[in-house]
């Protein structure tokens, strides 16, 4: 039941002169942990070593089979026991189970690297996973914008506001401003958010064939955004599928649509691999002050640089400075939340993390429209064809939406980040008795 809290984890590993660890404990909410869509199941999990520290300085890493191989090849059960399957809102596609390690005392486990350096090598797996599931949120939304826009340029409902024959044929709901404003969030959600993966994707790679600080410098603007990259997509991927499902009315809340069904499949992301109260903590807490804040400086100068691109257009110049200011928010509730971290402790610092989280987040998807914009303006100076133009003016108006509609959301945030009060710190437990 340790969950997110690592430090409380109770699986041990008990040495043997076999070159293996014997394994007792349950692992919970693993995404196809028993199947028959494979002869063996291998799984990775942290584990607490006998007489281990105590904390998170004592897990380590191990391999444990569902089927261990035999002396001659073959493979014989490892004592790994599927002991229940969790009955999910959405991706009913993948069974979600509940393993028993050791229930007869035969479930043998093999340690991964050094003993006690568990958490810092699940990192390394936790980080690309985490944007893998940001991006599988993004494409979930994806498939909701492209559904409800389908079904927007195809159903008939209604007139234009200033028809007075009641007679005249009905127009496609597109032709509808307020669904043209839900259709224009998702796009905006959606885009931005491929674009933000997109380019952690690419200081990956760019870590992968640099040296020295060069390479460092890359790693510490991908650690940054990670937490990000995992959280906006998940969380905004939400009320985009929602808004999708708005569109298609009482039809979005039946099977025959596939909305439904995205609604509730994109709801886990926000979940697994790390909720966004822990993605929050991550950025504040850890990744704003890594390396002496080294990370933010740099990110902060990728941001700047997009905004000096920009401003050198003059239909783009409205939105960099609008971000100019963004950046300059970004920095004083930052600096203010350091100063609360340095006077009032870890609680009050961290109590509002998940609001800082959607407030950096926001900035940084404006970023990437920005960019994109860039792009576009460049594009359609080449002349291109009609399709073409389409798409770039496409996407200038859904960084106008972005800039007019979703960027002004962190005012609020920054006053409620800048206050201060330890609300939720210091209120009590029995004040939610009714």
């Amino acid at each position: 039941q340790a969950g997110s809290s690592l430090t409380d984890l109770t699986t041990t590993a008990t040495p043997t002169d076999q070159g293996y660890y014997k394994i007792k404990g349950q692992k919970l909410f693993i995404s196809a942990g028993d199947h028959d869509g494979a002869d063996n199941i291998i799984h990775l999990a942290l584990v607490r070593i006998k007489d281990a520290p105590p904390g998170i300085k004592g897990i380590s890493l191990f391999i444990i089979p569902k089927k261990r191989i035999k002396a001659d090849g073959s493979l014989e059960f490892n004592d790994v026991n599927c002991t229940g399957i969790y009955h999910k809102l959405g991706y009913r596609g993948a069974p979600i189970t509940q393993l028993a390690f050791g229930e007869n005392d035969d479930c043998r486990g093999w340690l991964v690297g050094e003993a006690n350096k568990g958490l810092a090598y699940m990192f390394q797996m936790m980080n690309g996973a985490r944007i893998d599931v940001g991006l599988a949120a993004a494409c979930i939304s994806s498939a909701a914008y492209y559904a409800s826009l389908e079904y927007a340029r195809e159903r008939p409902q209604g007139r234009k506001l200033t028809s007075k024959d009641p007679l005249s044929p009905q127009v496609p709901i597109i032709e509808h401003a307020d669904v043209r404003r839900m259709l224009l969030f998702q796009k905006s959600i959606v885009e931005g958010s491929l674009a933000l993966l997109i380019q952690c994707g690419l200081y990956e790679d760019l870590e992968h064939v640099t040296e020295g600080e060069e390479r460092e410098n890359y790693n510490l603007l991908l650690e940054l955004l990670t937490p990000v990259a995992k959280s906006y997509p998940s969380e905004m991927g939400i009320l985009s599928c929602s808004q999708g499902l708005q569109i298609l009315g009482g039809y979005g809340f039946c099977e025959e649509f596939p909305l439904e069904q995205l609604y509730r499949d994109v709801r886990i992301h926000p979940i697994h691999e790390g909720t966004t109260g822990i993605q929050g903590m991550d950025l504040l807490g850890r990744k704003m002050m890594m390396k002496k804040g080294k990370a933010a400086q740099l990110y902060l100068a990728e941001v700047r640089k997009a905004i000096r691109e920009a401003q050198d257009d003059m239909e783009l110049k409205p939105f960099a400075d609008k971000l100019q200011l963004a950046v300059g928010q970004l920095e004083n509730v930052t600096a203010h939340l350091f100063g609360i971290a340095a006077k009032e402790g870890p609680e009050m610092f961290l109590a509002d993390a998940t609001l800082y989280l959607e407030f950096f987040g926001i900035i940084a998807i404006a970023w990437q429209w920005l960019r994109q914009a860039v792009c576009a303006r460049k594009a359609l100076q080449k002349n291109p064809g009609e399709s073409d133009v389409n798409f770039y003016n496409g996407k200038m108006v859904a960084c106008r939406y972005f800039f007019g509609y979703e960027l002004p959301k962190i005012e609020g945030l920054a006053i409620r980040l800048l206050s201060g009060d330890g609300l939720t710190v210091t209120m009590k437990n029995e004040y939610f008795e009714d």
